[in-house]
């Protein structure tokens, strides 16, 4: 019979248990063979030890959450999704943020930080609630989920919106308003940005979702309206679609500060009307 390793032949013993190979060299080396193959699959089945130890910092887990969230929003964010884009295993990121909360606060901290004050110190109270919105709205159209994590009535006690929110109840401090009304004016602001940049907000969500561009889907609906515009019964809607195809970030901005300007310029009249 034919040797299981070699192949040549050999003769079988007449007594006591078949034999497979014809000598004992052949045998060790089958046996190493065999210890080899399950070593090269035991190590394929298991992450390597680099994986498994792969060191990362706070700053990198917090930078790779904002990348998740701001490609494709605060639901795409979970403690699996980050460790799958770090190539690390889920418990791991625990050694750096104790839950998801504390990474979201993380999160919106680095994002306050990377837009730092453009005029800091003292400030004329509308000078600084002008400062204060259009940091808010810059960082909105930068980080659209920022707007999930902050316009709630719980939102996350980051340290940075603790220091923006105090700013603002610093400048209406000094103008006689009792505490209810300088939160009304505070709401008022901080409420009219959250609510501009959540436009904005929408249109990109359903521009990820769809996979259609907000040009391309008003260039849809202007096909479907063409009867309508048509008709004289809208002429200022006929002009208006004639004239703009979509909106650019310079409008987006205009549009914000001429609703910020007349905001302020009521807030004026509460404040000093006889």
């Amino acid at each position: 019979m034919p040797c299981a390793q070699c192949g040549e032949p050999f003769r079988a013993a007449g007594q006591g248990r078949p034999r497979r190979y014809c000598g004992r060299a052949c045998q060790a080396r089958a046996y190493r063979a065999r210890r080899d193959g399950d070593d090269r699959a035991r190590r394929a089945a298991t992450p390597s030890r680099s994986s498994r130890s792969r060191v990362f910092d706070r700053t990198t887990l917090v930078r790779t959450a904002i990348d998740i969230a701001d490609a494709h929003g605060m639901a795409a964010l979970s403690m699996r999704a980050l460790a799958a884009r770090m190539d690390v295993p889920a418990t791991s990121l625990y050694r750096q943020v104790s839950s998801k909360n504390e990474l979201i606060a993380a999160m919106i901290d680095t994002a306050f930080g990377d837009l730092p004050l453009s005029q800091p110190g003292a400030a004329e109270w509308r000078a600084l609630l002008e400062r204060e919105a259009h940091r808010e709205w810059e960082l909105y159209l930068r980080h659209p989920w920022l707007l999930e994590v902050l316009n709630t009535t719980r939102p996350p006690l980051a340290p940075e919106v603790l220091a923006a929110t105090d700013r603002v109840f610093a400048a209406l401090s000094g103008l006689g308003l009792d505490r209810e009304a300088q939160l009304s004016v505070y709401l008022l602001v901080s409420g009219y940005v959250q609510g501009m940049a959540s436009m904005v907000a929408a249109s990109r969500r359903s521009a990820r979702q769809t996979g259609i561009s907000e040009r391309d889907w008003w260039s849809t609906q202007r096909g479907k309206l063409t009867g309508l515009l048509d008709s004289g019964r809208y002429p200022w809607l006929s002009e208006l679609a004639a004239a703009r195809p979509s909106a650019t970030r310079a409008d987006l901005d205009r549009w914000f500060e001429f609703g910020l300007h007349r905001l302020l310029d009521g807030v004026a009249v509460f404040v000093f009307a006889p």
